[in-house]
């Protein structure tokens, strides 16, 4: 369940079970692609983490990338 971004409602943490492999801010929006945990190519995912502006989304970008050294 996803809070509403304009406001302070807080949202549900989200579990990765898997490895970050590109993270990159699109518009107002961090898309983080993300490597299956077994190393099927068939189980990757993506996930759109929506901001409320591209300024916020590149520096959530760049947070994840340096996290994850990419």
């Amino acid at each position: 369940m996803l809070g509403n971004i304009t406001t302070q409602e807080p949202r549900k943490a989200v579990s990765l079970k898997g490895v970050p492999t590109s993270v990159y801010a699109e518009n107002s929006c961090v898309v983080v692609w993300v490597k299956s945990p077994t190393g099927d190519s068939s189980d990757s995912f993506v996930y759109n983490i929506p901001c409320l502006s591209q300024e916020q989304a590149l520096i959530i970008a760049g947070t994840w990338r340096k996290v994850w050294s990419l």
